[in-house]
Order: C-alpha cells, then structure tokens, then sequence
C-alpha cells in the first residue's frame, strides 16, 4: 500500500536522497526506509497553470493507487515533475512512470 507525503518535515527527511532516477519529464529522488512506499509529488510553476498542475497531481495519484501492488516497499520517493510533464497523454505518463518504477524494483534496498 503506498502512502502518500503531504507534510514539510516529511519532504525534508528525503534529503540528502540516496539517488536519483530520471525519465524524460521526470526526476525521482529516492531514499530507503523501514516502512512502506512512500511518494511525494512535487510540480514547480515552470511546468504550466495551476490547473494543468492539480490535473497531474490527480493523475499520477490515479497512476499510483490502480498500480499499488507494482510498487515495492522499503523507498521513499519524491517525484519532480519537469517542463512538459503537464502536456502528457495520459499513456505516455504511465510508460515514464513505469519506467522509474521498474527501475526502482532493480535496485536493492537498503
């Protein structure tokens, strides 16, 4: 079950992060944990209006919850958004996302 981040003090126990994975409209900074998956979503102004913005953030949360056994526990994950990533189909989005989540599940945790 994944969890999501919404507080500042959680934000900022994920860095230093441990590393970094990346597709090509996204940026992922990931830190070991204990405890379940967890994902914060971060979208800066320079990816569109804050409706494109909320309309993202609703459709990664989508992605994530019907894809909720695909990801692996032990990470905590802070998605950064890049220039672009608003203006995605909706297929498109998933492949990156997946991406970074398989990319995920071939590193070991710590």
């Amino acid at each position: 079950m994944a969890r999501f981040i919404t507080r500042h003090n959680e934000y900022r126990s994920l860095f230093p992060c441990e590393f970094y994975l990346r597709s090509e409209h996204f940026l992922a900074a990931v830190s070991s944990s204990d405890a379940e998956f967890s994902l914060g979503i971060t979208i800066g102004k320079s990816v569109g209006k804050a409706h494109q913005r909320n309309k993202l953030k609703r459709r990664i949360k989508a992605f994530i919850r019907s894809n909720d056994k695909l990801l692996p526990d032990g990470f905590k994950l802070n998605l950064i958004a890049r220039v672009g990533a608003a203006q995605l189909s909706w297929s498109t989005l998933c492949d990156q996302l997946n991406q970074i989540i398989q990319s995920l599940k071939d590193r070991p945790c710590k």
